[in-house]
Formats: C-alpha cells, structure tokens, sequence
C-alpha cells in the first residue's frame, strides 16, 4: 500500500514538473510571437512614415549625375521609345540610347512622316505614301509595302502593324505582321460602317478598337467597334466581336492602355471598356469643356482642358482604368507633353518643368538649365533622362 501511495506521489510531481515545462514553452512562444509581431508593427510603422515623408517632400532643384554629347540635327522631332530616344524627320529616323549611341539608323524620304508607338515599338509610315517602318529600341524589325495609300497607322509591341488605307471608293483596314505579311483585311464604306477615324491595337496584337464617323440622316454619328483576331474572333465576321453607338459625336481617339483596358475620348465624354476578348462599356465621363489634348499611360488618362470659367488657364483631369477621377488639377504652365510615371505626373515644355501626384501635391516647379526637347522616365522614381539638342542628360531630383 505504501508503495502505491509513493508510485502515485512520484507520478504527480512528475506531472507537475510536466505541466511546469508545458507552459514554459507557451510562455516562450507566446513571448516570441509578441516581439515579432512588435518587430513588425515598428517596420510597419516606419515604412508608413517614409512612405508618407517621400510624399510630401517637395524637390527644390536636381542634379545631373550624367551627361552624353549628342548631335543635333535641325527639323527633327525627338519622342520616347520605352527608355530611348526616336528622333525622325522627313528625310530619315535613328534611335538613341540614354548613354548617347545611336542604336540603329533608318533613311527615307516623307511628306508628312506619322509615327504611332506601343511601349518600345514604333511605326512610322508616310501619309498618303505606301512604306511602313517598324523598328523597336534595340533594332529594326521589317518593312511593310502597301498596295494602296495609307491614311493612318497604330502598332502593337510585338510589331503587328494596324493600317487604314484608301482605296478609291472604299477605306480598307489591314493587319500585317512586323515583315510585311497581311494577316488579316476588311473593307469599309461610309454606308455600311462608316469611315475610321481613329484606330488602335492592343500591345499583344490580339485586339483592335476602331473609332468610326458617319452620317445618318444629316446627322453626325461615331461608333467604336472591336475586332478579336485570336480564337474568340476567327468565327465573326472580319473578327468583329462588339462596338457601341453614339449620336450627335466625334470621337477622334481611341486607344488602348494595356491587353484589356481601352478608353474613347469624345467631344462631349470620355469612355472606358474593359475585356481582354469581347470589350465591355464600363464608364462614362460627360464633360462640358473643350479637351485641348489627351495623354495616358497603361494606368491613367490625362484630360486637358481649356479652363475659360476657372482662375487658372488649364486644367488637368486624371482618371484611373476603372473611370475614377483621381485628381482635377488647375495650372497655367504652357507645355509641350505630360508624362505619367507611376503615381506621378510630369508636366514640361522645353525651359521649366512641373512634377505632381495623385495626391495633388506640386512636387517640384522649376527651370530646366538648358532647352530640353524629350523626358523619359527611367523606372527610377525622380529620375529622369532629358534629351536637349547638344547632349542627354539623367537628372535626379533632390
């Protein structure tokens, strides 16, 4: 008997000393979870504050952190080509590096040279002539040769090239890879379907939006349709998968942001679809101001308006793929191009630049030190490559 009053006195403290070590272990998880959930609370915490410091802080000046001598060449006109530098003019074309090399070189002879570019993708085709160029950032990708005069063109970052090209009584639209190959072909006519007034292609090369005018009664009217050229459209007729009417309207641009993001920019509204197969309506903004010009990127749209009943001369209205407003922005800078980087907007013209967020927050509003006839953004938050007639320049802000 008093062997099993010992046995069982042996086995609670046994039990006890279990049950001691058992909530050790919790206490030191329990202990070990609140210093990292601690530790996370502080970087959280601290990461807030920068991220809040780094939107308010306001640029006063920058500095040049490198400098490449270029040479000019007058009657030329420099644009982006993802982080290059397209310069063309009537008599030829050559890409620019940051660094200051010219990439490739392309000679020609235009009237009125057109120059439609997705991402780091260009077209470039003479109005009323019968050559395209497609050329990206590093190399030139082909020719293509029309048999009829071409009216306007729009290009996919893989190459495929969108034409509208006339014919004697009907406009044509083909579809061509970056060799020459025409995929795809349709005709129009102002009686069936109207006359293209503006044209885009998605960056896959999959989708193509088409702004048509036409007249109905004496009436003035636009549509914008939409051609699927993968497997969803092979079995529609000239690949037309859906389109929206609207009366008493221009329409003269439409284009799209990404593979399924598209915007329409009327007289009277601005408009969005969303699909990457069958594009839908998904917003409509009415405005009663005149647009005096349209910028975006793959996650906004810039609305530039003549400001007659405001204080200021302009105003710029930006709105998110969904249709949201994000900011309405009054200024009285004149400017010659807005670009967007990131949740930023740059705003310049050759002598003074204006940088601002989302927020509506001026960033920076200052002068350049020289005329400066292109800015490219370089993925790097206020940084930027400046491109003037003499040298390119990479400027950060401080």
């Amino acid at each position: 008997m008093a062997d099993i009053r010992s046995y069982l006195k042996e086995k609670e403290k046994r039990e006890q000393k279990q049950e001691s070590y058992q909530t050790k272990i919790r206490k030191h998880k329990a202990t070990a979870l609140y210093r990292i959930v601690l530790i996370l609370a502080v970087i959280g915490a601290i990461a807030a504050i920068i991220l809040i410091q780094y939107k308010r802080h306001v640029y006063t000046a920058y500095d040049t952190i490198a400098t490449t001598a270029r040479t000019g060449v007058s009657n030329t006109t420099d644009i982006r080509l993802g982080n290059a530098i397209l310069t063309y003019s009537k008599d030829g074309a050559h890409c620019t590096d940051a660094k200051g090399k010219v990439v490739w070189n392309q000679t020609y002879e235009m009237q009125s040279p057109m120059v439609a570019v997705c991402q780091d993708v260009a077209a470039i085709g003479d109005y009323n002539g019968r050559t395209i160029y497609v050329q990206n950032a590093t190399s030139q990708l082909g020719t293509i040769s029309t048999n009829m005069p071409i009216r306007d063109l729009c290009v996919a970052a893989n190459g495929v090239v969108g034409a509208v090209l006339e014919d004697s009584n009907v406009t044509w639209i083909y579809i061509y890879d970056a060799q020459g190959k025409a995929l795809i072909y349709f005709k129009t006519t102002m009686k069936d379907s109207g006359y293209p007034f503006s044209i885009s292609i998605s960056p896959n090369g999959l989708l193509f939006a088409v702004s048509y005018l036409y007249v109905d009664t004496g009436d003035i009217k636009s549509s914008v349709a939409f051609y699927n050229f993968s497997e969803v459209g092979k079995n529609k007729v000239d690949n037309f998968v859906g389109g929206y009417n609207y009366a008493d309207i221009l329409i003269p641009a439409v284009q799209f942001m990404d593979n399924s993001n598209v915007f329409a920019a009327g007289d009277d509204r601005l408009v969005f679809y969303r699909g990457s197969q069958e594009p839908e309506n998904t917003a409509n903004i009415l405005f009663d101001d005149e647009v005096k010009n349209v910028y975006f990127s793959d996650r906004y749209v810039g609305l530039v308006f003549l400001n007659d009943a405001g204080s200021t001369r302009y105003r710029l209205d930006i709105y998110d793929t969904a249709g949201n407003k994000v900011l309405s922005q009054g200024f009285d800078n004149d400017y010659t191009d807005i670009v967007f980087d990131n949740d930023s907007y740059i705003m310049y013209n050759e002598s003074e630049m204006v940088i601002g967020n989302m927020d509506g927050m001026e960033k920076y509003n200052g002068s350049f030190g020289k005329a400066v006839r292109v800015l490219i953004p370089t993925g790097v938050p206020f940084k930027y490559t400046v491109a003037t007639a003499d040298s390119i320049d990479i400027i950060q802000m401080k």
